[in-house]
Parts: C-alpha cells; sequence; structure tokens
C-alpha cells in the first residue's frame, strides 16, 4: 500500500485546495498538482499508526558517519550532474537510517515546494548543525554545491575519526574502573560477610584496617538504597547545573584543568576550531559570521566565551589575533600563525596548518594518555584489592599464632 499524503494548494482562482492523495513519492504529489495547475504550499504524509519497534528505530539519533556519508553520496550525484530533486530521491531509496530517511522526505517535500536546501535543512537543527547549513547556502550562492558537499563530507569524517580516538582513550580508563567497583562489590557483598562469624568466634581484637573493611561491607549490606539514592542525586544535581550558563561554564573550566585529560581535551577543541573556521572561509563566509557558528562548534563553554569576546573586537575593527591573546587557552603558537594570516590576507591557509598540527598532537596526546592511565589503573587496582587481601590475612596470623 502506497503512502498518503495530505496536500495543500492554491488554484488559479486563488482558492485554497486541501485534500489526500495515495502515491509512492511525495515528489509524484507536486507533479501531479503541478499538472493540474495548482500552486503547492505544503505537503504532509499522513502518519498511520507505527509498530513499537519502528518508533525506537525512528527516534534514533542521527551520528556524524551518518552524517558524513550522505554528504559523500550526495556530492557524488551532484558531481554527476544529476538534478537536485532527484538526488534526494536516490538518497532516500538508499538510505538505512530511519530517521534521515524520513527528515531527506521532508526536504524534499520543502524543496519542491520552493525552499531552498539550506532552508530546508536549517529545520534540522538537530541532524543538519548551523556549520553545515550555512556551507550548503554559501554553495548555493557561489554555484558549487558539490565542492561545499566534499568540503563537508572530508570535514565530518576527519571529526568522527578524531571523536572516536579520544573515546577510545577514554573507554579503555572507564572499563577498567567499572570493572574494578564491580569487584569490590561482590568482595564486599558476597565475599567479606563469609569471614565476619569466624572473627567473631575467635574473639580477638581486629585489626584497624579489619574494622574498616568489615564497617565498610556492614554499610555496603544495610544500606545499600542510600548509597544508590546518594549517588543517583549527585548525578541528577551536577546534570542540573551543567545546564545553567554558570554550571556550564565551571565544569568545563574543570575539565580542561584535570592533568591528562585537560591537555587532551584542549588538543581536540583547537583543532576542531582551526579546521571548522578554515572551511567555512574557504567557503566565502565572512569572520563575524564565521565566528558566531565556531562558537557553538567548540563544545566548551571556555573556549566559546573567548570566541565570543573575540567578535565583539572584531566587529569594533580589532584584529582577530588580538582578543585571543587575551585568553590562556590559546597557546602562542596558534596566536602567532593567526596573526601572520592576517597580516598576509591568507588566514584560511594558517588555520589548516594549525588544524594539521593539532590532529597530530591529539594522536600523540590518545597514545600518551593510554601508556599513562594504564599503569595508574593497575597501580589502583593492585591498591584496592590489596586492601581488601591484608584486611582479611591478618586476623587469620593473629589466629595461628594463637593456636
Amino acid at each position: 500500500m502506497s503512502p498518503m499524503y495530505e496536500y495543500e494548494a492554491v488554484n488559479a482562482s486563488g482558492e485554497i485546495i486541501k485534500g489526500v492523495i495515495e502515491v509512492e513519492r511525495s515528489n509524484m504529489v507536486a507533479r501531479q498538482l503541478k499538472e493540474s495547475g495548482y500552486y503547492v504550499t505544503s505537503i504532509r504524509e499522513v502518519q498511520e499508526r507505527k509498530e513499537i519497534g519502528n518508533l525506537f528505530q525512528t527516534g534514533k539519533r542521527v551520528k556524524t558517519k551518518d552524517l558524513t556519508i550522505f554528504s559523500h553520496q550526495f556530492a557524488a550525484m551532484i558531481d554527476a550532474g544529476i538534478s537536485l530533486i532527484d538526488a534526494l530521491n536516490i538518497l532516500y531509496e538508499e538510505t538505512e537510517h530511519p530517521k534521515l530517511k524520513e527528515i531527506i522526505r521532508e526536504i524534499q517535500e520543502d524543496i519542491e515546494t520552493g525552499s531552498s536546501l539550506s532552508e530546508a535543512m536549517s529545520k534540522h537543527p538537530k541532524v543538519f548543525p548551523k556549520l553545515y547549513c550555512q556551507l550548503i547556502r554559501a554553495g548555493e550562492t557561489g554555484g558549487v554545491l558539490n565542492t561545499v558537499l566534499n568540503q563537508l563530507a572530508a570535514h565530518y569524517d576527519r571529526q568522527d575519526e578524531i571523536n572516536g580516538k579520544v573515546k577510545s582513550a577514554m573507554y579503555y580508563p572507564m572499563t577498567i574502573l567499572g570493572i574494578a567497583v564491580l569487584v569490590v562489590i561482590f568482595l564486599m557483598v558476597f565475599i567479606v560477610p563469609s569471614f565476619v562469624s569466624m572473627f567473631s568466634d575467635f574473639g580477638a581484637d581486629l585489626p584497624t584496617p579489619t574494622k574498616m573493611l568489615l564497617g565498610a561491607s556492614d554499610f555496603m549490606r544495610s544500606y545499600w538504597w542510600l548509597i544508590i539514592l546518594i549517588i543517583s542525586s549527585i548525578v541528577a544535581l551536577l546534570y542540573s547545573y551543567r545546564k545553567t550558563p554558570k554550571g556550564e561554564y565551571r565544569l568545563d573550566k574543570l575539565i580542561l584543568d584535570i592533568p591528562v585529560v585537560g591537555d587532551l581535551m584542549r588538543k581536540v577543541i583547537l583543532s576542531r576550531f582551526a579546521s571548522t573556521l578554515a572551511i567555512l572561509l574557504g567557503s566565502g563566509v565572512d569572520l563575524l559570521s564565521s565566528l558566531s557558528i565556531v562558537e557553538e562548534v567548540v563544545g566548551n563553554k571556555v573556549y566559546s566565551n573567548t570566541l565570543v569576546d573575540a567578535r565583539g573586537q572584531v566587529r569594533e575593527g580589532v584584529n582577530f589575533s588580538r582578543p585571543l591573546s587575551d585568553s590562556p587557552y590559546f597557546p602562542k603558537m596558534v596566536i602567532q600563525m593567526i596573526k601572520i594570516g592576517e597580516e598576509s590576507g591568507n588566514l584560511e591557509m594558517m588555520l589548516k596548518k594549525i588544524s594539521t598540527f593539532y590532529d597530530r598532537e591529539v594522536e600523540n596526546a590518545v597514545e600518551g594518555s593510554i601508556s599513562l592511565i594504564e599503569p595508574a589503573m593497575i597501580v589502583f587496582l593492585a591498591v584496592l584489592v590489596g586492601f581488601i587481601v591484608i584486611s582479611i590475612v591478618l586476623p587469620m596470623f593473629d589466629m595461628y599464632s594463637h593456636m
């Protein structure tokens, strides 16, 4: 059964006509109405009852990788001379992601009713960020949509690669920490209590480490609900605090000040800042408009606030490098290269060099972080488990000495 589409159109007399058409694709609705002499104002698919599984699929988030694949395919079809509507129709047929598939259809419908591609994409900010829409607009204006799409595909491909490396570096310690917590909970809840009765029958004065361990074990078994409540409350408070401007700034600043992790995040942000600004300037977007987009892309409130202040000073005629030099979070090398780029009139090239430099720095930092974190986690686990073992073994030695 073909999908049902509700439409609204204007006839030759200026009257608004509404109706429902059953066709295979949305572009057929617009074609049929235009052939009948109507001017289409809106087309909307009639949403029927969906299975529960499909509802979960439709809500699936569109990731950076999905956007990269979409951009590569879109650029290839535009390069091949395929019209915009036909390219979107092919993308709709070929895309497997349910949410992206639905949005492609909506974009196609908006274009058929008179919207530009950038306008249609801007209606879906959760999928197509401001950077994407701005560059598409620049590509439409300059007639280089295929070039812009290729640039976007390369940009998001590189960003996805960097994000993947950073996540892999973070997953390792988090996994080890999670396993350590589960092991400790198992020991404290199931293993340690089995020694309590034995120690009680012995009747001797227990060592301080053993008393501490037994006390902790008893507390965990008796007040496990309180521990869960406290942890949940802390997480909820931190989440709510981060939603406030002050909380977001302070937590982002705290992340930047953490040893090893903060250094890695700074390099990731600087790489993202330079590559995003370079691609915007290279596509013909002016510096002020570019900075307003980069502020949202950097992903850290400390850097975002610095760029907001820089944009205000640039609007007043100050060189871009000047306000950045007042921030401790922009290295002197970055400021110097931006300054040279401004003076030589080739800021885009200098930003690309900064991006390339920090891409390599991120890779080195990820490898260095793993080499530092691995022994630190081993020592942490050894100390934790060692304390539990010693606390259990010490009273046993005392028992044997009395025997």
